[in-house]
């Protein structure tokens, strides 16, 4: 660990998370905080003294934030209608999910939702471009990112269970992502088990820093 780097991490905590605050337009808090600490890091470890000031350097680093508002605004801006939809599908598949064992198909999505087939799949098409830039919005999925400080901590904290969950549920550390099922008969878990565990690790992603 290069302590200095962690040392002007540390001292500019503040200074990170007012950024990330101010950064955080049409974008959840959390994701921008994660993208902040990335940079602030990649900022102290390029770092030296004879630049300037740290923290003029580091604001600078993390101007590149304001790009997150963009590409964020321009995948989730839905009509309402449609996101009431999408969540009301997001709700049904992960009750389904833990009922079935597996992911539910788009027939039953439909029996359970009472939209049409066709609705259906355009729902599913419409969450996936909301998702592209990040699985966190709709839980319980992950940020695939081995890099990110704020994932690491979580993980750290973990259960060793849950970090298995979270290694085979996401291939979070380079490990396998595996079916649920699979998950479920490594860990001598139930199908509910196994969604009560994700739904919590990702309650704790979602927290995002103290």
């Amino acid at each position: 660990m290069n302590t200095n780097v962690e040392t002007l991490l540390k001292e500019h905590k503040n200074l990170i998370e007012a950024e990330a605050k101010r950064y955080a337009i049409n974008v959840p808090l959390v994701m921008v905080q994660i993208e902040a600490h990335k940079l602030a890091r990649k900022a102290a470890e390029t770092y030296t003294p004879a630049t300037g000031k740290f923290s003029t350097h580091l604001v600078n680093s993390l101007k590149k934030l304001s790009r997150l508002s963009t590409q964020y605004g321009s995948t989730v801006r839905l009509p309402e209608h449609t996101q009431f939809g999408i969540n009301r599908l997001n709700q049904t598949e992960k009750s389904l999910e833990s009922q079935f064992g597996r992911p539910p198909t788009v027939s039953e999505l439909s029996d359970h939702t009472g939209f049409n087939i066709k609705m259906v799949n355009n729902l599913l098409r419409n969450r996936k471009s909301t998702v592209s830039f990040t699985n966190m919005l709709n839980t319980p999925t992950f940020v695939n990112s081995a890099n990110d400080e704020w994932l690491r901590f979580v993980y750290h904290d973990l259960s060793p269970k849950d970090k298995l969950i979270m290694e085979h549920k996401t291939g979070f550390g380079g490990k396998k992502a595996i079916s649920n099922e699979e998950i479920c008969k490594k860990l001598n878990i139930t199908p509910a088990q196994l969604t009560s565990r994700i739904n919590v690790i990702s309650d704790m992603i979602n927290r995002g820093w103290k």
